[in-house]
């Protein structure tokens, strides 16, 4: 059959459940938040803070990947009805924004914002601090070289697995190590979110005697990825072999790799600590010069043995697979791979951006889509609930959105939609 494409004026848009961020975010009231932690605008015609971070943070959430895509939400008039809003900054005007008002103290204000967030609708206690950082590659005039051989930047990041949320964040230059100020961003990430951290997990950047020592100070338990230094390998070797024994895969079959451990303490720790070894055996014609026939991946940790055996501390040191994987998530899902800017302040600003939409849409999920959307990621809520097309109907003082999805989905999307209107805010 023979395809016409013809032009339309009627009212559509794509983004009809994009509507349940814009309702969730005046229902927390996040609008005030925003503007309450960054200056005033200079003239009385300026453009409030809020308007800047919410149209960038929509952008991400509904899949943008530039700063020039804000054209698109200028052209769907549809959505803008609906979402009540009669312009949107230019891709200039936020450009601008983000240079003026970038950097470590516009990192900080908007922490102040998610801090809120976080601490007023979530809860808990004992959980672990995963801390990890993460290159974002980026031809730009400020960029430096990183480890790998690309000019970027380096964030360090942490968060909870547990609760599926970051909770704080350092954007850093891409020549700077992640165990800078490591100390002081642990901190940070307790002030975040208070009361709710008990043990930091964390990769070899961790293994400094600064964050053990600070541990140890504040009564804290850690689980560190240890580096293969000639005191670590001294104490592995003096292991004897009778005390090596069969890993053990999840399901309690045999693996591949044997387990043990021994006792270490780092020339300026105050106390010693846990070494937990595994080691996979080398094909014949691979021994290391250093390790020898082995592989070996060691923690350090100060979990009572009484409390997780050796192998349960390599089972819970593997759960910093879930971390990476919120990690991927906000930096390809939500566009982080690629920063718009050619100054480090300004993209320091867009990226802390992109964590507060990660948690708009974290916490959207939690408390409105229900247990079995806690794990899904923002493309499937794309997918499933946010790309929906539908038709804005105008009548006397009234605006209806005809959406074009079966009846049963309509049903839920209904349901949501109500629960964010009428039920209290979350807290």
């Amino acid at each position: 059959m023979r395809l016409t494409l013809e032009h339309t004026d009627e009212r559509l848009t794509r983004r009809t459940g994009l509507i349940l961020v814009n309702r969730f975010g005046d229902k927390i009231k996040l609008p005030s938040r925003i503007n309450r932690a960054f200056r005033k605008p200079g003239s009385n015609r300026g453009l409030e803070a809020s308007e800047f971070v919410l149209t960038i943070a929509e952008m991400l959430i509904d899949g943008a990947t530039c700063l020039e895509d804000i054209r698109l939400f200028e052209d769907d008039e549809a959505y803008k009805e609906m979402a009540e809003i009669k312009h949107l900054p230019t891709s200039d005007a936020l450009g601008d924004w983000l240079r003026r008002h970038g950097g470590t103290d516009g990192e900080k204000r908007l922490w102040t914002v998610i801090s809120s967030l976080i601490q007023t609708m979530t809860g808990g206690n004992g959980l672990t601090l995963d801390i990890d950082g993460t290159l974002i590659e980026a031809e730009k005039g400020d960029a430096e070289m990183t480890y790998k051989g690309f000019r970027g930047y380096h964030p360090l990041l942490g968060g909870s697995t547990e609760l599926g949320l970051f909770t704080g964040s350092m954007f850093q230059q891409g020549n700077l190590s992640p165990q800078e100020g490591l100390v002081g961003f642990v901190q940070q990430c307790f002030v975040n979110l208070p009361g709710t951290f008990s043990t930091i997990r964390s990769d070899s950047a961790g293994y400094n005697h600064h964050l053990i020592n600070h541990c140890f100070q504040s009564g804290l338990r850690f689980s560190i990825t240890a580096d293969h230094d000639v005191s670590v390998m001294g104490s592995i070797r003096r292991i004897p072999e009778i005390e090596w024994n069969k890993g053990k895969a999840t399901d309690g079959s045999a693996a591949g790799y044997e387990v043990a451990e021994t006792v270490h303490t780092m020339d300026k720790t105050l106390h010693s600590f846990r070494l937990v070894i595994k080691r996979t055996p080398r094909s014949s014609n691979q021994e290391d010069l250093f390790d020898g026939p082995y592989k070996y991946w060691i923690i350090a940790t100060n979990i009572p043995q009484m409390e997780k055996d050796a192998q349960a501390i390599l089972d819970f040191h593997n759960g910093r697979g879930e971390f990476e994987k919120m990690i991927g998530e906000i930096k390809h899902h939500y566009g982080l791979d690629h920063l718009p800017c050619g100054q480090f302040s300004a993209n320091s600003l867009y990226f802390t951006i992109g964590i507060l939409a990660f948690t708009l849409v974290q916490l959207l999920k939690r408390h409105y889509f229900g247990p079995e959307w806690k794990k899904k990621s923002v493309r499937s809520l794309r997918y499933r609930w946010l790309h929906i097309p539908s038709r804005i109907v105008s009548h006397a003082r009234s605006m209806i959105a005809k959406v074009a999805i079966s009846a049963a989905t309509f049903t839920s999307l209904l349901e949501i939609y109500l629960r964010i209107l009428l039920f209290p805010a979350p807290g």
